[in-house]
């Protein structure tokens, strides 16, 4: 099986969402190499069937691309791969999955680092950046939350306040820490959203995910926690555990301590350490995993173990 280099991966994103930043040449010289080509072939297929608004043109660079891997002129293939390649990425738009997975470790080195930066949508509706470069918080705020250049955003407890709700959200390559008003810590990864109440009233905990985030929760027997995504309802006491749920993935969660239950799918699954419950539109699976594999992304450290390689590409985009 081909092994292919971060390197590879960065250049196959750049073809497929920035073309126009490369010279004929440079994509030329890249796609002189036949694992390379295999690679751009993989990722053309992809999927072909959820594409059907540029079928036509889909099809016929599938056709040429074809005729031309089986031609015996070397520069003649070359190019015409190219032009075969661009027709169907043009009509693609988007990675797709691809049936070959990556066996074994790879870091992807090649990502460039995120920063801190997201944005906070306090409960009246105000909209505040959060960057290195602002730091202040809305006097309306002050002594409920603080912003810290370290430790992200902190809430303070205030009890027998109404149950106001802020949102964080993170774009492109940002990611944010905050710890909640009951000491939870919650590291928010980028394309994500939390919305939490800036307090925590009555008898349970909740928050609702959408993306990805890793949590520490505080241990409160009398007032479990709940983290709500599209498609789970994550019961907890006092645990650690990453919840993966972006739009069009499938859902992971991943227990490193503790324990929780999930209700999905009209049914209630409980994980132990080092489980991990994969959730598509249709199916539930627990598998045992090496937690810290898919954590590290919150210490800036990516760790693919025979996943997919529409996953690897999807995080690329998002950093």
């Amino acid at each position: 099986m081909i092994e292919y280099t971060p390197e590879d991966y960065e250049f196959a994103l750049r073809i497929l969402h920035h073309r126009e930043d490369l010279t004929e040449e440079e994509v030329l010289r890249w796609m002189d190499e036949p694992e390379h080509l295999e690679l751009l072939r993989e990722i053309a297929f992809v999927r072909m069937s959820q594409y059907e608004e540029n079928r036509e043109e889909i099809i016929l660079g599938k056709r040429r691309l074809n005729r031309a891997l089986h031609a015996t002129r070397r520069l003649w293939v070359i190019g015409t791969v190219a032009a075969s390649i661009l027709i169907i990425l043009g009509g693609l738009f988007q990675i797709g999955m691809i049936g070959e997975r990556l066996h074994g470790f790879t870091e992807v080195a090649a990502i460039t680092p995120g920063s801190n930066k997201a944005q906070l949508i306090l409960s009246d509706g105000e909209i505040v950046d959060l960057h290195a470069a602002v730091r202040r918080l809305p006097l309306s705020v002050t002594g409920i939350i603080r912003n810290d250049s370290l430790e992200g955003l902190k809430y303070s407890e205030n009890v027998g306040m109404k149950e106001d709700y802020n949102v964080l959200q993170t774009p492109v390559g940002g990611f944010y820490h905050l710890e909640l008003s009951d000491g939870t810590r919650v590291w928010l990864n980028a394309c994500s959203e939390l919305r939490y109440p800036v307090s925590f009233v009555g008898k349970e905990r909740r928050v609702e995910l959408k993306g990805e985030a890793y949590f520490q929760v505080s241990r409160d027997s009398l007032r479990p926690f709940y983290v709500q995504t599209s498609r789970q309802n994550i019961r907890v006491l006092g645990t650690s555990f990453n919840v993966r749920s972006y739009p069009a993935d499938r859902e992971y969660t991943t227990l490193e301590s503790g324990r929780v239950s999930i209700h999905c799918l009209g049914q209630d699954c409980l994980l132990k350490p080092g489980e991990q419950l994969r959730l598509s539109d249709t199916s539930i699976i627990i598998v045992p995993v090496r937690a810290e594999n898919y954590i590290g992304w919150k210490n800036q450290c990516w760790v693919y173990d025979n996943c997919m390689l529409q996953e690897v590409f999807r995080d690329l985009e998002r950093w």
